[in-house]
């Protein structure tokens, strides 16, 4: 059977050089005596926490701890940060929105773009169906684009600036993403309080962004605590591709591994570069493929 294949879009390449990663991934010589106290101020998206106040101070250092003594976990977020933080940075700062809310990607999927929670979120933002199809996202049987992280950031982008202009803090915000926005409006009303900090929440959004607000203490100031390890930079950056439309006539199918032959790339890296395609194997309809213009 015979595919019809359609031009190329462009090239995908890295925003930068990674400069801004390599700077915060190789260029601080970790402490040999860390020191696993929380900073005299924390902020999160320009809003700062009251660390005079035992609660707010108690339940920041204790997410903070659990982070910081797990080596390995900081480890490996600080390698996914390389590849995906540079493209993250550069969308925030266009949109106008705070650089901290790269943090909460880190929260939902540890920048894990494949992963999916039993409750059905997906993707680097773990955006679930209806909130997905609501940012025009498609996601359906055969394409789900949760698993490609720019389109999901744009939706993630555009639900970010509706929380904040609903509840009017970051931090009430990020409450509404974890726990959703009726939820964080009805106990705001039930409760008479306007803060996040005053809420009575269901423990994982009280600890929801304290968690963030720990993790951008982590990575902003791992060599302090011992945490930060030289990384190999050139074997974290995305793998570059054009994009191929291909056409599949009625009644046909064609395999990946033909696919692949066809695309003259290998199956596992053409697999890796389309997630957004749920399908076994390709039948009837037009698809916008992602194609390897390198071999690793």
């Amino acid at each position: 059977m015979s595919l019809s294949l359609v031009g190329c879009n462009g090239v995908n390449t890295p925003d930068s050089p990674l400069d801004a990663a390599a700077a915060t991934l190789s260029g601080i010589v970790p402490s040999n005596n860390p020191d696993f106290r929380l900073p005299a101020r924390v902020t999160l998206c320009g809003e700062e926490f009251d660390l005079k106040r035992q609660s707010v101070y108690e339940r920041l250092e204790s997410e903070f701890l659990r982070l910081v003594n797990h080596p390995s976990q900081v480890a490996l977020w600080q390698r996914r940060a390389a590849v995906y933080f540079p493209h993250i940075e550069k969308e925030l700062k266009a949109a106008g929105l705070p650089d901290d809310l790269k943090y909460l990607a880190v929260a939902e999927s540890d920048l894990r773009p494949w992963i999916a929670s039993p409750a059905g979120a997906v993707g680097l933002w773990q955006f679930m169906p209806a909130t997905a199809r609501h940012y025009e996202l498609t996601v359906n049987k055969k394409i789900d684009e949760r698993h490609l992280p720019e389109p999901l950031l744009t939706a993630a982008l555009n639900y970010f600036r509706n929380l904040q202009a609903r509840f009017g803090t970051w931090s009430l915000a990020l409450a509404a993403y974890n726990a959703g926005e009726g939820r964080i409006g009805k106990a705001l009303e039930t409760q008479k309080v306007n803060s996040y900090f005053d809420l009575d929440l269901p423990r994982e959004t009280e600890r929801y962004v304290y968690r963030i607000a720990a993790i951008k203490v982590v990575m902003e100031n791992a060599g302090h605590y011992g945490l930060s390890r030289s990384v190999p930079l050139k074997r974290y950056q995305n793998q570059q591709f054009v994009e191929r439309r291909v056409n599949v006539p009625k009644g046909g199918k064609v395999t990946w591994a033909k696919l692949a032959q066809q695309l003259k790339c290998d199956y596992k890296t053409l697999r890796l570069l389309n997630p957004q395609i749920q399908e076994a194997q390709l039948t009837a309809g037009s698809y916008l493929l992602r194609v390897p213009t390198t071999s690793r």
